[in-house]
């Protein structure tokens, strides 16, 4: 597989008859049911496989024993490289037990690096869907922008599209060491979004803080369940803890990634 049009496409998912796979099925993307506790299925997604890209999303029975069974696979079988599923902020500047998403990440990637695999942990910042229609910090019907703090923190932000087009160019790129890869489409503000969002939208949004890094500190302790995960991302996005740093948007210069006011256009458009 030495570069994009020579790779072969292999998914292990959970449902092989289920009719989201059709277009996959008639690009000739191979299909293995399975999951992430079945040894059999793992060895069998893994046999003859390059590179591993886990995209899984859970609780530590994914994140963490999931994801170690089927690097253990991949181990077993010969696979040269895998990329867990950290996509996101920097989680490894974040302060160890502040974070439940991150610290199962965290441990994942530590219990995964000592089989030996080599690694890459890509780090793209938020997705831009954070600032776009239909997310629950700004409200295009209403024209309000909700944040934390000041609304002046720069966040780290890519297209979802652009962080799988990276992805797929990273998984097959013997040039790039193993450890962090970071990058990210856009860099601004919640003030900055709601300045883009007016000019493309030709209405004025209302900037409400919902209170101090303090308020939001503890709002977090308070918090359980789903509501502490975003409580937390909310704090690392306003504190600046978990930019990313040693960024690489122009490693392949062929991806022009998207900035916020370009995804927000096509969203407006359609």
């Amino acid at each position: 597989m030495a570069d994009d049009a020579s790779a072969r496409l292999r998914l292990l998912v959970r449902d092989a008859s289920s009719n989201k796979l059709a277009d996959l099925r008639i690009r000739e993307v191979e299909i293995v049911e399975g999951d992430l506790s079945d040894r059999a299925s793992l060895d069998r997604a893994t046999t003859g496989v390059d590179v591993i890209v886990s995209a899984v999303q859970g609780g530590p029975d994914v994140i963490i024993e999931g994801q170690l069974a089927l690097a253990e696979a991949g181990k077993r079988n010969g696979v040269r490289r895998i990329l867990p599923s950290d996509f996101g902020l920097d989680v490894f500047k974040a302060t160890p037990g502040e974070h439940a998403a991150f610290n199962m990440r965290a441990e994942a990637d530590a219990r995964i690096a000592q089989l030996g695999l080599e690694s890459i942990h890509i780090l793209q910042g938020a997705f831009l869907d954070l600032f776009a229609p239909g997310s629950p910090m700004i409200d295009y019907d209403k024209g309000v922008v909700t944040f934390w703090g000041d609304g002046n923190s720069p966040i780290e932000a890519t297209s979802v599209e652009d962080t799988a087009r990276m992805t797929a160019r990273l998984a097959l790129d013997r040039g790039v060491p193993g450890g962090k890869f970071a990058f990210y489409g856009d860099r601004l503000s919640f003030n900055e979004a709601a300045d883009v969002a007016e000019t493309l939208t030709g209405k004025t949004f209302e900037r409400r803080s919902l209170g101090t890094e303090g308020a939001l500190r503890a709002a977090l302790a308070a918090a359980d369940g789903q509501d502490k995960i975003m409580l937390g991302y909310a704090l690392y996005m306003t504190n600046g803890q978990t930019a990313l740093s040693n960024v690489q948007n122009g490693r392949y210069p062929e991806i022009r990634l998207q900035t916020f006011k370009g995804v927000l256009a096509d969203r407006l458009r359609s």
